[in-house]
């Protein structure tokens, strides 16, 4: 552990000799990070075994892994620290710091998205509404640094490919002038998800057992909670309800069948008191739906390609976005060619517990749908597919049926 010694003992004397200003720190760990180049000199098991023989380790940051799985600290500054992270699951999730220093990949790769908040609508200091813009998309391999400037000015997600993937991390402590540390849902909501009110939290609580409990006057009662509460505890709410759907003991506890109605039902007493804002939850709420529509079936796919495929599609929208992605990883290959290839696999990729049963989420998706789907990606309206199709000898009578379903799928309408 001598070489992270060398480089926080480096970063602390530079930092110190720029007066210890955190808008300097990114530049100066960044710079530091790529001079030591740590990831040629050990692996993320030294690390592992380190902690492991050590009697005592430095002073932890996170010894309950709050962040990381685990995060390990491995240099304490007098102003900052250095963790390295491990990552066994890939995530979503769009976020700000309120801590600024740099990264670096020391093992696996990550699909890393850099975005911008274009607030619209100030609820308080805990939420706003306002759209999500992609700036920038690519892959981060091995070796490569990235800074961290704290708030509004670094909103971006890591998605990690690799099973771990492991990130050297120099870190300030929290600054409160970049409070809140929001994170980010699209299209458009942003919340300070480190906001805990204890009567919030027990009324979800309360709500969850009133459905476990199949009390028939149970939605009654959260409609009268609805009918009172601000749009943030209405979010909550909400979003708890919908995500009971997923579990299997709930399935068991009440009608899943009638679910859609009673949350339509409970949702319009929150659209008759926020209007507008409800209805933009409601927007959160599908995406949300469709993320862990896209996660449920990459959990039952072992290829590697076709893991990082539904990855890309998980967290880049865009045609130009996703075929850019697909030449950082596969540079010799044409895009097109690989999304069409990795399309026609996932079709005929058996997925149990779903509807339907495979990958892609498209029944009975063969030959003639690739040859549509490729169509489309290449500008062709219904009518000239319909030609083209019979030049080939393929005349079908539900050509507009096909054409919607590629549409409309989950995972297809990203690309199209």
């Amino acid at each position: 552990m001598e070489l992270f010694n060398r480089l926080g003992d480096e970063i602390e004397l530079q930092w110190r000799d720029a007066n210890y200003d955190e808008l300097q720190l990114p530049a100066i760990a960044r710079s530091q990070l790529a001079e030591h180049d740590l990831p040629s000199k050990l692996t993320p098991w030294d690390v592992l075994e380190w902690a492991m023989a050590m009697p005592e380790l430095p002073p932890q940051a996170d010894p309950n892994s709050n962040f990381g799985d685990p995060p390990i600290t491995v240099y304490s500054g007098s102003r900052f620290h250095i963790d390295v992270y491990f990552w066994f699951t890939g995530t979503t999730a769009i976020h700000q710091h309120a801590f600024s220093g740099a990264f670096q990949v020391l093992a696996g790769s990550s699909i890393h998205s850099w975005y911008e908040f274009l607030a619209d609508d100030y609820v308080n200091v805990f939420m706003e509404y306002g759209r999500m813009e992609l700036k920038l998309c690519e892959i981060l391999e091995v070796g490569a640094v990235q800074e961290i400037n704290a708030g509004r000015g670094y909103i971006h997600s890591l998605f990690h490919l690799d099973d771990p993937s492991v990130t050297i991390v120099v870190r300030t402590r929290k600054s409160p002038m970049f409070l809140p540390q929001y994170s980010y849902h699209k299209p458009h909501l942003a919340l300070d998800p480190f906001y805990v009110q204890d009567s919030m939290t027990k009324k979800v609580q309360s709500v969850v057992a009133m459905l476990k409990a199949k009390r028939p006057d149970a939605d009654a009662k959260i409609g009268e909670l609805l009918a009172n509460s601000d749009i943030q505890q209405t979010f909550h709410l909400l979003q708890n309800l919908r995500s009971m759907l997923r579990s299997d003991k709930v399935k068991q506890m009440f009608n899943v069948e009638n679910f859609d109605q009673r949350f339509d039902a409970l949702f319009s007493i929150s659209k008759a008191r926020h209007g507008a804002r409800a209805e933009r939850l409601l927007d959160v709420f599908e995406f949300q739906d469709k993320l862990v529509s896209i996660v449920n079936r990459r959990d039952y796919v072992t290829d590697p390609a076709l893991r990082f495929f539904l990855a890309v599609l998980l967290n880049v929208t865009g045609r130009e976005n996703i075929y850019n992605l697909i030449k950082q990883r596969y540079p010799d290959a044409d895009p097109q060619d690989k999304v069409l290839d990795w399309t026609f696999d996932l079709a005929n990729t058996r997925v149990m517990g779903v509807d339907p049963p495979n990958a892609l989420g498209i029944e009975g998706f063969g030959d003639i749908d690739i040859v549509i789907f490729e169509d489309i990606l290449n500008g062709k309206d219904a009518a000239a597919i319909s030609d083209s199709l019979k030049q080939q000898g393929a005349g079908i009578d539900d050509l507009d049926a096909r054409i919607g379903r590629i549409r409309n799928s989950l995972l297809l309408s990203t690309l199209i």
